[in-house]
């Protein structure tokens, strides 16, 4: 099946479905490497799993394998900032960003509403995206606020880049 154009009803479609807006964090608090994901759900409350998609060509791909952590960073709904330095190229990502270590000494940011430590237990490429199941082993920093939708961010993400 040839890739869908931007204008196709199936992709449309699928652009409707609702999703959070997340940063996945990786690496150390000192080294860290992070993106944008929005396909993330749960899919097992016991033990508690998390499901995550990462295009095959990001930088950080090669460090999802088994038994690596990664964090998800909550993002509060008005922190239109973060949201615009968190979406800057790659080297300047975290320029101006408050991190601290978080469980798994993985890098968690100071300005969300929390992270869901996760450790990868098996990686999938059945597309153009790698799916990373994670057990979830904690949670840092859990604050109120309402998270950050991909619908309200207007940036829906339908899996072109």
């Amino acid at each position: 099946m040839p890739t869908l154009a931007a204008n196709d009803p199936i992709r449309q479609a699928l652009g409707r479905l609702g999703y959070g807006l997340y940063f996945l964090t990786l690496g150390a608090p000192a080294a860290p490497q992070g993106l944008l994901v929005s396909w993330v759900s749960q899919v097992s409350g016991d033990p508690p799993l998390v499901l995550a998609a990462v295009r095959h060509n990001r930088s950080l791909a090669p460090a999802l394998s088994p038994g690596a952590g990664f964090a998800l960073n909550l993002l509060p709904a008005g922190d239109r900032q973060l949201l615009a330095s968190l979406a800057r190229p790659a080297q300047d990502r975290f320029t101006g960003l408050e991190l601290s270590p978080g469980p798994l000494d993985l890098p968690v940011l100071a300005g969300g509403l929390g992270a869901i430590a996760c450790r990868i237990q098996e990686v999938r490429q059945p597309g153009d995206h790698l799916l990373c199941l994670g057990q979830v082993l904690g949670v840092a920093g859990l604050r109120p606020g309402e998270t950050l939708s991909a619908a309200v961010s207007g940036h829906p993400y339908l899996g072109l880049s």
